[in-house]
């Protein structure tokens, strides 16, 4: 345990740019010559640690933006240099397309170094939450792999160069087998959509509830993650139209143009029109989106089949998302259903009186009926009738106002109910401790008023006597 003093006017968490209290505050150890060795990642205060900890977290934000910014402007690049080619003002070996190439390589070397230096971060990170002296400790097996495969991911580019693949159409009825030959930018540009998993780190670097120490602290002890499912959970519950508005233009978008990128070349390299098209593609993805499926415009390759089938995933798990989003919306807030319910009870308390005067006026005419002389089979009949009828009625309502009741009664009035019973108790407690406080002082006010007037009576008998 440390045995320093921190200075209570000094504030615990905080950058210190100014004042360098906090920059040099890793604690050390002696080794076994004698010598002190810094110890980088413990700290001798709460403070110094809560402050590096602060420092990490804003260079590792910083580093995510300049990542999210390196990988979106390779994506920008290479859409360029794609529709350039394929509008024939560059071809593939002209030297504006070599360039072009050449700079989505420099983005993707600088998008790998970017990386590297984030998870740097993130190692740093963890040492200074858990008290390690060694980074080879956070280095876990999980972790190499996930840090591989995010390399591997944006690693993938189109490179310099102009070079072509041959690979099988899709084969439908009354067609023959044939081959397509396709450029390898191709295969190397779809990949790199990929990278659009960038823009879900910096929502969450970004977010509110990931940024703010009393939430973490809140979400730490109910063992909460705050990773980016949870802050997909808040924000599809704060801004759900928003949301999912964004997520189907940019899927949308982003099918569309993968798709017309795989259909655009025909046989022998040259352009197929019919799906070179980008509208043509848009209504391709559009009826596939929405389980459609018109059949006027189908892929005539394995990769634009591929696009279609995700991008029909992507439609029903939409679809399924706005569903229940508009369920939701639809559902009635608390103070309207307290409204609503009010209405309908008293609706209800209305029809049960205007049947309960029924009864009475129905059995008031049949007992009249039969005490008369005279042939009123029929109408004692009919009077019998609306009896039953208004009996029944009574029955009926007596059930709705039961149904209305239990649904009226759900696990937040319950809860409010035992809060409110709670705070009465606590209240009561509190105004019976009052009052036992007030009968002891009148007791002892009591007690001191019958010793003055037994010593006044004392002081009488006493001048009696003499």
């Amino acid at each position: 345990m440390s045995t320093i003093i921190e200075n209570p006017e000094i504030p615990l968490v905080g950058m210190n740019g100014r004042n360098k209290l906090y920059s040099d505050g890793s604690s050390s150890t002696i080794n076994s010559v004698g010598a002190k060795m810094p110890r980088k990642f413990r700290f001798d205060t709460v403070g110094k640690m809560l402050a590096k900890r602060k420092e990490l977290f804003q260079k590792r934000k910083r580093v995510c933006d300049i990542c999210l910014f390196v990988a979106l402007l390779g994506v920008g690049v290479m859409i360029i240099e794609t529709e350039i080619t394929a509008a024939n003002v560059l071809s593939r070996q002209s030297v504006g397309s070599f360039l072009m190439k050449v700079l989505i390589s420099a983005l993707t070397l600088s998008l790998l170094f970017v990386i590297c230096l984030y998870h740097y971060l993130d190692i740093q990170l963890f040492a200074v939450n858990n008290g390690v002296d060694d980074l080879r400790l956070a280095m876990s097996l999980w972790r190499i792999v996930k840090i591989i495969m995010e390399l591997m991911v944006c690693s993938v580019h189109p490179i310099p160069g102009s070079f072509s693949i041959t690979w099988d159409a899709t084969v439908a009825d009354g067609q023959e087998a044939r081959k397509l030959i396709v450029p390898l930018d191709v295969v190397l540009s779809l990949p790199m959509f990929l990278r659009f998993y960038l823009i879900c780190r910096a929502i969450m670097l970004h977010s509110r509830l990931y940024q703010d120490a009393s939430s973490q602290g809140l979400g730490a002890l109910n063992r909460i993650h705050f990773n980016f499912r949870f802050i997909f959970k808040s924000l599809m519950t704060l801004y759900p139209e928003y949301v999912l508005a964004i997520i189907m233009l940019v899927s949308f978008l982003s099918s569309s143009w993968a798709l017309r990128l795989c259909e655009m070349y025909g046989e022998g390299g040259d352009k197929d029109y019919v799906h070179a098209s980008f509208l043509n593609c848009m209504w391709l993805i559009a009826v596939t989106f929405l389980s459609v499926g018109y059949g006027d415009i189908v892929p005539t390759s394995y990769c634009g089949r591929g696009i279609a089938v995700l991008t029909g995933m992507m439609g029903a798990g939409c679809t399924a998302l706005v569903v229940a989003v508009l369920a939701r919306r639809l559902e009635l807030s608390r103070s309207e259903k307290y409204v609503h319910d009010f209405v309908l009870d008293a609706d209800l308390d209305k029809r049960l009186k205007d049947n309960a005067a029924n009864v009475m006026r129905a059995g008031w005419f049949v007992y009249k009926y039969k005490k008369m002389k005279g042939n009123h089979g029929s109408t004692i009949v009919s009077q019998h009738r609306k009896l039953l009828k208004a009996v029944y009625n009574i029955r009926e309502i007596r059930a709705a106002q039961r149904r209305l009741l239990d649904n009226s009664v759900t696990l937040v009035e319950l809860g409010k109910s035992q809060s409110e019973v709670s705070s009465s108790v606590c209240l009561m407690r509190y105004r019976q401790g009052m009052l036992e406080e007030k009968v002891t002082n009148i007791e002892e006010k009591l007690s001191l008023i019958l010793d003055q007037v037994v010593s006044i009576k004392n002081v009488l008998h006493r001048r009696k006597a003499e």
